[in-house]
C-alpha cells in the first residue's frame, strides 16, 4: 500500500481555480490490490482538479488499455479504456458517509488520496463480459482451438440421446 501513496494530490498550497495533475497505473499499481482481476494494463490519468473555498471538484480521464481473459476462450487479451468520471470533494467537521459523486474530507485535511479511486474508476469502465473483440470483418479473435472445442461441447440434446417425454407434456400445457 505504500505505493499508493504516489497517488495523492496537494491541494492546500493551491490557488482557486483548476489544476492539472498526470498519473499513471501499471503493473505495479494494480499488484496493490489483492484479488484483481487486472494484473497488466498501462492506463494513463489526467485529473483535472477545479480548488473552490467550499469545495474541490475533481474530473478524471482514462485511457490506455489493460490486459483481462477473455470469458469465452480463457486466453488474455487488451481491452481498451476510454472513460470520464467526475467526483466532488466536500469537507465537513461530521463523519459522512461518501457515495458514488461526493466524497468528504474533514476541513484539516490538505491532501486527497485518489489511488482507489482510480482502481474503482477503471473496473468501472470495464464491459461485464470479458470477451476478445471482433476485427474489421465482424469475426471473433479468440483462440480458435478453444472456440472449436467449446462448439463440440455446445450441443445437449444432439445425438442419440431421447428427449425426456415430460418436456412433450409441459409443451401440450402451453399450447392450451
Amino acid at each position: 500500500m505504500k505505493y499508493l501513496k504516489n497517488y495523492i494530490i496537494p491541494f492546500s498550497g493551491l490557488k482557486e481555480g483548476k489544476h492539472q495533475f498526470q498519473f499513471e497505473a501499471g503493473e505495479r499499481f494494480f499488484r496493490e490490490f489483492e484479488e484483481s482481476e487486472i494484473e497488466r494494463g498501462e492506463v494513463n490519468i489526467e485529473v483535472e482538479l477545479e480548488k473552490r473555498t467550499t469545495y474541490l471538484s475533481l474530473g478524471f480521464k482514462l485511457t490506455g488499455s489493460v490486459q483481462l481473459i477473455c470469458d469465452r476462450c480463457l486466453d488474455n487479451y487488451d481491452q481498451p479504456l476510454d472513460s470520464d468520471f467526475k467526483l466532488y470533494v466536500k469537507f465537513s467537521e461530521e463523519p459522512q458517509v461518501d457515495d458514488d459523486e461526493v466524497m468528504y474530507l474533514h476541513p484539516n485535511d490538505h491532501q486527497v488520496e485518489i489511488g482507489h479511486l482510480i482502481y474503482e474508476f477503471i473496473v468501472l469502465s470495464l464491459p461485464a463480459r470479458h470477451v476478445h473483440p471482433d476485427d474489421e470483418n465482424g469475426e471473433s479473435t479468440c483462440d480458435p482451438d478453444m472456440l472449436d472445442k467449446l462448439d463440440e461441447y455446445d450441443h445437449p440434446g444432439d445425438g442419440d440421446e431421447p428427449i425426456d417425454p415430460r418436456w412433450n407434456d409441459l409443451k401440450k400445457i402451453i399450447g392450451n
